[in-house]
This record gives C-alpha cells, structure tokens and sequence, in this order.
C-alpha cells in the first residue's frame, strides 16, 4: 500500500504533568491495558490480521524518511531496524464525545539503526548535497495515537504525537556526518548540535508515527499498511 500523508502533530514534553481531560466521557474497552485484549479489540474489527512481538526482537524495515528542516536537511535510512524495549500499553480508550480511539504506548526506550543512511543537505540555487553513513540512535518517548471511528473502519486519519521523557535521545551519527572536512557538512551538523532538543522536535514529526505502526502491526494487529514517514509534494 502507498504511503499516505497524514497530519501530524507532534507534543513534545520533558516531566510535564498530564492536563484534567474530563474522564467522564469516556469508555474503556479494556478492563485491563493487556495486550491480549488490545489485540482482540483491532481483530474483531476483521481489518487486520493478529500479530505478536517480544521486546528486545529487531523489526526489519525497507526504509525510513525523516526530516529536519531547520537545518536543510532530508534523512533517507535503508535496510533499517528498529527495536523496542520496555514496552507497555499506557491508555486505551474511546472518547464517546469524538467517537476516537485513543491509544497511548510507553516505552524504555526505541532504537533505529540504519548502516546505509543518505542526508540530503538543501543548498541554495543548487542540487542537495548527498552524505551517506550510518545512524544508531535511541529515542525515549510515549507515543499517543487518536484513531477515528474508535478504530473500528481501520487506522486511516489516525494522529500520532509523541510525549518525550527524555529532551535528547542517545545519539551515534557515523564519521561522514560528525567528522566530515566539508563545510557545508560541518555546518548543518553543528546547527543539529546547538539545539538538539529543537532538532528531536522535528525528527519525530515523522518518526512518531513511524514508529506508533510498526509497533501496533507487529505487536498487535497487522493492517498490511506501510509508512516509511515520506512526506509527498
């Protein structure tokens, strides 16, 4: 299935305290957040097929695409892995005022290697500058998806932000990009290291729904759905 474009949002907070969402108007499918009721809850829609994972398991993935445009720059991740640790169901319910579905997962932490990683740095009246290297980085985050027709018609429209726990991931970049001799290279990369929290921000723009899918198609109910987080002109 073609990627799709979705809005996006993104919530990016660091200790915050959760905001009075008048709890009454809410249902809740699950009298406890287990997976084997999640999981039942998105099977018995008959739109997707039953799926289970372990923490600490790679998910293979073809491709990943990022973006932080604050510093020009167009992240393009093959032959990616992604892994989650500590993974737990933290919300799951229906806000019967919206008819949503909302479905918030928290983790210890989610790793993305790539080894064949292309950064696309935009250049003024010429062709982007193509840097190819590795990426090995963790992201510490609950992720939050609000679903409509409380999942029932499938994940189209769905919105994902991401809750960060903590400002700056763990972050490995390869040589090329950290220890580059190219100006423009050393540029953008001292502009990532100035603001990282900045930066994160826009990285999971893309990456929060990324990584909201893979976690619900291979931990709980396989759509046949895939977003790689291209954003289509």
């Amino acid at each position: 299935m073609e990627s799709k474009v979705f809005v996006l949002f993104l919530l990016v907070c660091v200790y915050g305290q959760d905001t009075n969402i008048g709890e009454d108007n809410f249902s809740y499918p699950c009298d406890s957040l287990t997976l084997d009721c999640v999981r039942n809850y998105f099977k018995d829609t008959g739109l997707c097929t039953e799926a289970s994972h372990e923490d600490g398991q790679p998910i293979q993935k073809d491709r990943e695409m990022t973006y932080v445009p604050r510093i020009n720059v167009t992240i393009d991740s093959y032959e990616a892995v992604l892994t989650f640790y500590g993974t737990g169901i933290e919300a799951f319910y229906i806000n019967k005022d919206t008819n949503n579905l909302v479905m918030a997962v928290s983790s210890e932490g989610i790793n993305l290697y790539s080894p064949r990683t292309n950064y696309y740095i935009d250049q003024r009246a010429r062709e982007p500058l193509v840097v190819q290297d590795y990426v090995n980085n963790t992201y510490f985050s609950v992720l939050t998806a609000v679903i409509p027709s409380a999942g029932k018609e499938g994940i189209d429209g769905t919105k994902v932000s991401a809750y960060n726990t903590q400002a700056i991931p763990i972050l490995n970049l390869g040589p090329e990009i950290t220890k580059s001799s190219n100006p423009a290279v050393q540029k953008v990369y001292q502009g990532f290291l100035d603001d990282i929290p900045a930066s994160v921000e826009e990285l999971l723009l893309t990456k929060a729904p990324y990584f909201f899918y893979n976690y619900l198609q291979n931990y709980i109910c396989d759509f046949g759905f895939e977003f790689v987080g291209e954003i289509k002109h």
